[in-house]
């Protein structure tokens, strides 16, 4: 099978230069790597293109250029660019293990009627403190998807792999939205999704100021109200006002955070 790698760009010349080597640096390569820059103004394309003149020789590479229009507007580009039957997200400063492109292709031929994958994560905080994400724990093979999802999002962007079609068939990010476009695509993907974990940390998910998935608390809040308002039906009310309170808390406790 063949594999494309679909990572968004802004302003990540400081940091994406690991990102893309740990692409490079896989122990089984994937097929294309597609970076998309959302209107960078620093010198992140310079450092695209210099990683990649050292080393496109091992993949495909493209390099997209765009007006700045957030981070759901440059997957799309990359999506609808690819090549491959499957997709793989990276964000510019996330960082993926050399062996998780040889797990995602093992588990693809072991488990034939999977289109979407998720892998553990190891969380590295601002203050550097780490904490492994166990993202399978949170799901229930025997509970609709759709469902567990609206409850909580168990799905990171730079740890899924799917097949391209989901995408094709159903929809792509929602680019009005600024933040929390994956979550609200996941949810649109759901019925469609055959989910398979491998239950390993095969990359770290950073967390940085100023990254592309980063914005006004406001706006995010506001964001995650829109998305449980527009996928509330056909969940009992009993969890969709759960779903408001745990947007609530959470939001109150960054704000009482950003303050003190």
């Amino acid at each position: 099978m063949k594999i494309s790698v679909i990572c968004p760009t802004y302003n990540s010349e400081r940091f994406v230069e690991k990102t893309i080597k740990s692409v490079f640096n896989q122990t089984k390569l994937p097929n294309e790597l597609i970076l998309i820059d959302d209107g960078s103004t620093d010198n992140t394309i310079k450092v695209l293109e210099s990683v990649c003149e050292k080393h496109d020789e091992l993949i495909e590479t493209h390099i997209l250029k765009t007006k700045h229009k957030g981070p759901g507007a440059a997957r799309n580009m990359g999506i609808k660019k690819a090549k491959s039957e499957w997709i793989a997200f990276l964000d510019s400063d996330d960082i993926w293990h050399i062996n998780k492109i040889e797990r995602v292709i093992d588990s693809i031929k072991e488990n034939k009627e999977i289109n979407f994958i998720c892998h553990h994560e190891m969380l590295i905080r601002k203050n550097k403190s780490q904490k492994i994400m166990f993202y399978s724990k949170n799901y229930n093979s025997k509970e609709p998807i759709r469902k567990q999802l609206y409850y909580a999002n168990f799905f990171s962007t730079s740890a899924v792999v799917c097949k391209k079609n989901i995408f094709d068939e159903n929809g792509y990010f929602d680019e009005s939205l600024q933040s929390a476009q994956d979550y609200e695509l996941w949810l649109r993907l759901s019925s469609e999704m055959n989910v398979f974990f491998i239950k390993e940390v095969l990359g770290e998910y950073i967390e940085r100021i100023g990254n592309i998935t980063s914005g006004n608390l406001r706006y995010r809040l506001l964001n995650e109200i829109k998305i449980a308002i527009k996928h509330r039906h056909g969940i009992p009310k009993y969890l969709v006002i759960f779903r408001f309170i745990r947007i609530l808390l959470s939001y109150s406790k960054q704000l009482i955070l950003r303050i003190f």
